[in-house]
């Protein structure tokens, strides 16, 4: 049989054993699949859930889903993605022209809105957010002039 040595409800050791010496080192008796660094509540085995977000992850995971954000809001009007939007200032049709130039100043905003929001993580005055929908309210809201 498969027994565990579990330490503050982790396994730190497996062993083939029989029940008997089993009993007399505390070790649980466990399925086959159990492994290394699972977790025993008492009553069952399970493994260990993903390992958390660095904050370097979180950060590059809310940039990229801001950016994203400002992607999609540009293909809305069939513009590849907001850089393609942009080109459009200055352009000769009206339309696009203000269109390009709402995404400029769209974009730009957004950027200093959220490295705002990063510096004062990075100052210690606002708790690292733990993925991007706690900061997307925070965003400027995207609407496409009339």
């Amino acid at each position: 049989m498969k027994y565990a040595i579990v330490q503050e409800n982790i396994v730190t050791n497996l062993i083939v054993a029989d029940a008997e010496f089993a009993q007399t080192i505390g070790a649980i008796e466990c399925p086959d699949e159990t492994n290394l660094g699972w977790t025993w509540d008492g009553e069952v085995f399970a493994p260990p859930g993903p390992p958390a977000k660095t904050p370097g992850e979180i950060q590059a995971e809310i940039v990229a889903a801001t950016q994203d954000r400002l992607d999609a809001f540009a293909r809305t009007r069939n513009y590849d993605d907001i850089k393609s939007a942009c080109t459009y200032v200055g352009c000769s049709v009206p339309k696009f022209g203000s269109e390009g130039a709402y995404c400029r100043d769209a974009r730009a905003e957004t950027w200093a809105v959220l490295y705002a929001m990063l510096a004062e993580v990075e100052a210690g005055t606002r708790p690292m957010p733990t993925g991007f929908a706690e900061v997307e309210a925070e965003l400027p809201i995207l609407a496409w002039p009339n």
